[in-house]
């Protein structure tokens, strides 16, 4: 080695990046390679020894940088936001609970208010039967459970209920008059076509339900039902005036003159036989009618003896027969009305059965 040349040494790590020395000489730089120093390792250039107080400020600013580092802003954030979010959510919450308190408090006062107001309503709902379901069908035995219709003096109606069919008798005919208003009295609503005057006639009409005679002077004949021997005709009925007219039934009619006849005429009840067209009184009592009310007669015949009574409709049926009589000029016949009409007078008939013992037999239909 030349005396000339000028070497210079340089710290290990402090080269540029490899573990090669320079050497500089005179003439110029020479880079020689090194020999490989097994079990050396290149120290990181910040383990340099420094001054202490170097040292020192290096670890206060390393301090710092990892202060800086555990305390990012957007985690501070975050947590301000968790911290809303759950603010949020405890005041959502006791919202929710009250809404469902409020919904199941509905529950409770609906079943409540349904338990205690349905039966009423259910009941409110329940309609009463028709009152032509509640008729008897013609086939039944018995009377035909029909109210009778009746007025006070002031012309209001008062319903009147029919009495209880006597024993061994059975319904033949029947009639309520409930129907539309029409020409003649029709059919009954037992199903019978009225015979007599009451077919053809244009006296008879069917008016608000009921049957009526107007318009006409002398004896009209309304008749239903079969033929028969023994039984008996209730009806109930009023009239406008009694002068010269009068409310009867017929029973074992045979024709406009052949007949027997239990009436009222204001005054008196009565029991009439017409033979051949001659008439002839076999029994009267003492009953005095008012105009414009209801009444209600039953007329029973069986064998030869005829009875009858009459009643205000809407008051009691009397237990014993008012008048009676003996007769054998007629063995059978129809049963029906004999009606008497004067001049301006009105016949209103509220109702009408028919009944007989059952030991009668029918018969031919009325002669016209």
């Amino acid at each position: 080695m030349n005396s000339g040349e000028r070497k210079q040494w340089f710290a290990p790590g402090t080269a540029s990046g490899d573990d090669r020395q320079e050497v500089t000489t005179i003439s110029g730089t020479i880079t020689e390679p090194q020999p490989l120093r097994l079990g050396r390792q290149r120290q990181p250039a910040d383990r340099v020894r420094r001054p202490p107080e170097e040292a020192a400020g290096v670890r206060a600013a390393a301090a710092s940088k990892e202060r800086e580092v555990s305390r990012p802003a957007p985690a501070i954030r975050e947590s301000d936001s968790a911290a809303e979010k759950a603010e949020m959510g405890a005041t959502a919450r006791p919202s929710s609970e009250g809404g469902v308190l409020l919904l199941a408090g509905l529950l409770v006062v609906t079943v409540l208010f349904s338990l205690i107001l349905l039966p009423p309503i259910e009941a409110a709902l329940q309609l009463p039967p028709s009152t032509a379901q509640s008729r008897p069908s013609t086939n039944q035995t018995g009377p035909a459970d029909q109210a009778a219709t009746s007025s006070s003096s002031s012309g209001s109606p008062v319903t009147a209920s029919p009495t209880a069919l006597p024993a061994g008798m059975s319904l033949l005919a029947a009639d309520t008059f409930q129907r539309p208003d029409q020409r003649s009295w029709g059919t009954a609503t037992d199903g019978h076509p009225w015979q007599g005057d009451a077919r053809l006639s244009a006296i008879f009409a069917i008016s608000h339900q009921q049957g009526q005679l107007s318009n006409g002077q002398g004896a009209y004949n309304a008749i239903l039902g079969p033929a028969f021997s023994d039984g008996e005709v209730f009806f109930t009925g009023a009239i406008n005036r009694f002068q010269q007219a009068n409310l009867g039934a017929v029973l074992r009619w045979m024709d406009t003159n052949n007949w027997y006849k239990a009436y009222i005429d204001g005054s008196q009840l009565v029991l009439l036989k017409s033979s051949g067209g001659m008439q002839t009184r076999l029994a009267s009592v003492p009953f005095t009618a008012q105009a414009q009310r209801f009444y209600c007669l039953r007329f029973r015949i069986q064998g030869d003896r005829l009875q009858a009574r009459a009643w205000l409709a809407g008051t009691p049926e009397p237990s014993q027969w008012q008048v009676s009589a003996r007769d054998d000029t007629f063995q059978s016949g129809f049963g029906g009305l004999r009606l008497v009409l004067a001049p301006g007078s009105v016949i209103t008939i509220s109702a009408f059965q028919e009944l007989a013992l059952t030991t009668s037999s029918p018969a031919a239909r009325p002669a016209q």
